[in-house]
């Protein structure tokens, strides 16, 4: 019998709250040094990545190196009023604040049309090999990738790889999964 959802969450959140600092920072490393191998990284002018909180992959390192390369980079920056994410271009120059999740976000956000973005890296808190993918809850990354044409790659630790995660009508499956020691294309 599959677990819920909730069962899935509560169990990734101990092993997460359970990761010694210096194998997250490595996995993060792993993972970030896999996904600029992804032809889709390599051929996109705009990239969408996120600021970690929690025990999620760190993609740090994707920063810089995406900029070394000439492209442009965003993260979600949350809207009160629609109650959902959007996405703000970031540079080596953007000052952020602590936004109303714990999540770092632009000061002055300068948004960016999802057609604009090429490649987003999608976090979560579990995923399985056909690309489907268990958030925290408020389906705010399904909203947005409903209407995302698009690469869409979910970044896991392995232990957060699972054979089947149960879905419903309105999660949003993703093109490919990256983690520390694997790529796999849904």
């Amino acid at each position: 019998m599959l677990p819920t959802k909730q069962q899935i969450r509560t169990t990734i959140a101990a092993k997460r709250d359970a990761l010694d600092f210096q194998w997250l920072e490595a996995a993060s490393a792993e993972i970030s040094a896999r996904f600029q191998t992804l032809d889709a990284f390599q051929s996109s002018e705009t990239i969408a990545l996120y600021k970690a909180i929690g025990g999620e992959v760190s993609l740090e390192p994707l920063f810089s190196k995406a900029w070394k390369l000439g492209k442009r980079t965003c993260i979600p920056v949350f809207n009160a009023k629609t109650r959902l994410y959007e996405m703000a271009e970031i540079t080596t120059e953007t000052e952020f604040r602590t936004g109303p999740y714990g999540i770092q976000e632009p000061v002055s956000p300068a948004l960016l049309a999802l057609s604009e973005i090429d490649l987003i890296a999608v976090p979560g808190v579990a995923f399985d090999a056909a690309g489907n993918r268990l958030g925290r809850g408020g389906g705010y990354y399904d909203r947005m990738l409903e209407s995302f044409d698009g690469f869409s790659v979910g970044v896991s630790f392995d232990f957060q790889l699972l054979p089947e995660i149960p879905i419903e009508a309105h999660d949003q499956p993703l093109d490919a999964v990256v983690t520390e020691t694997k790529m796999i294309n849904a």
